[in-house]
């Protein structure tokens, strides 16, 4: 047949290609269309799909005006994003240096213009209405190179009590206050360090060091420091824990290398103020502030314990033994005093003898006496 109909829905609209280059625009309805020479091809578009995709889209545009009937095109400088609206919704983010062509007949169709070529920032009524219609992600992004994935927009947040620094392309811009911030990423490299301004704890664990009398010691230390110039710690070091951990780890094998066992035992303190003396004035030339420090526990080897246990129960058992000889002398001393006291003192020599018959006493349980008490005194008393 030579003559062709073509139904066009409410939602399409088709291209007829004569010879491959566009002869007409289809709108919805029924068309009859006379092919003798079979020469028509038809492309049919879903306009509820809103871009116009055709590959060749730039040259028909260019060279049909009844093309241009249903298309709307929006051209992008290299320092614009466009916030794509239809019907007053929020469809997309288009990139810089893009050409948009849309169906007009899709809906109300207005693209916001806005410049990131000195102000990268996003407002946050812009963040939110980006972040509420999903368009901050790679796949929304609006650009002809679909091979790109680079969502349009750094979003940062800066947890309460820490200090935020803004990296674009590796310059420090400004320091960011705690809450959520939005950046256009579009030829810009976006970075964010964030520090945290509070008091923070850092575990020293398990290190295995030397003393100066070859003991083998496994030390905890345990540290507190503050950030006070976030600045100068983000231009002086990469990351921060990770320096000072391994700074009071040197400086505590220096204090304890130089020391024997028994002095680091003797002097707990000394490994503290030590540690504390060779770390704080270098933390503090890159913004760091070492509040304290201090040994949580000291960990022997399990021969030293036993060698130590042996030394300490020795020590104790001769202190033990001096103590001992040291009352036996007082006791024969004070015996000795008494002795010369009642050599001359008849009655306190009696009194004596009352005190010994009392304990004598208290071991019987009867007794029987002949002589009358004098006999008792004499017979069972005697002292030389």
């Amino acid at each position: 047949m030579f003559r062709k109909t073509k139904l066009v829905a409410e939602n399409q609209r088709v291209l007829v290609f004569k010879n491959q280059e566009l002869d007409r625009v289809l709108t919805p309805g029924k068309h009859k269309i006379w092919d003798i020479k079979n020469e028509l091809d038809f492309v049919t578009f879903d306009i509820n799909t809103l871009y116009f995709s055709e590959k060749n889209a730039e040259r028909l545009y260019r060279n049909h005006k009844e093309l241009n009937e249903h298309i709307s095109h929006w051209k992008l400088d290299s320092t614009e994003v466009g916030m794509l609206y239809v019907n007053d919704l929020l469809r997309g983010v288009v990139a810089p240096s893009e050409h948009l062509y849309l169906w007009k007949d899709a809906g109300e169709i207005r693209l916001e213009k806005l410049s990131i070529d000195e102000n990268i920032d996003v407002d946050d009524k812009t963040l939110f209405l980006i972040n509420r219609a999903g368009a901050n992600t790679s796949t929304r992004l609006i650009r002809s190179e679909r091979t790109v994935a680079v969502k349009p927009i750094a979003d940062l947040n800066v947890a309460k009590d820490h200090v935020g620094l803004l990296y674009v392309n590796g310059q420090l811009i400004k320091r960011l206050v705690p809450g959520q911030h939005g950046f256009w990423q579009f030829n810009h490299a976006i970075e964010l360090k964030s520090f945290d301004c509070r008091t923070q704890l850092l575990e020293i664990s398990g290190q295995e060091i030397l003393s100066k009398d070859r003991v083998s010691l496994r030390i905890n230390l345990s540290a507190n420091i503050k950030v006070h110039d976030a600045e100068l710690a983000a231009r002086s070091v990469d990351k921060v824990d990770d320096f000072v951990y391994k700074t009071l780890q040197l400086a505590l094998r220096e204090a304890v290398g130089t020391k024997s066992l028994d002095d680091i035992l003797l002097d707990k303190l000394y490994v503290n103020e030590t540690v504390k003396e060779l770390v704080v004035e270098r933390l503090a030339d890159i913004g760091i502030s070492l509040l304290s420090v201090g040994v949580k526990d000291i960990i022997l080897p399990g021969e030293m314990k036993a060698i130590l246990n042996q030394v300490v129960e020795a020590q104790k058992a001769a202190e033990a033994n001096v103590i001992k000889r040291r009352e036996e002398t007082s006791a024969t001393r004070s015996l000795h005093n008494t002795a010369k006291v009642m050599e001359n003192n008849p009655t306190l020599m009696r009194l004596k003898e009352l005190e010994a018959l009392e304990k004598v006493a208290e071991r019987i349980d009867s007794l029987t006496v002949y002589g009358g008490l004098e006999g008792l005194m004499n017979g069972v008393v005697k002292i030389a």
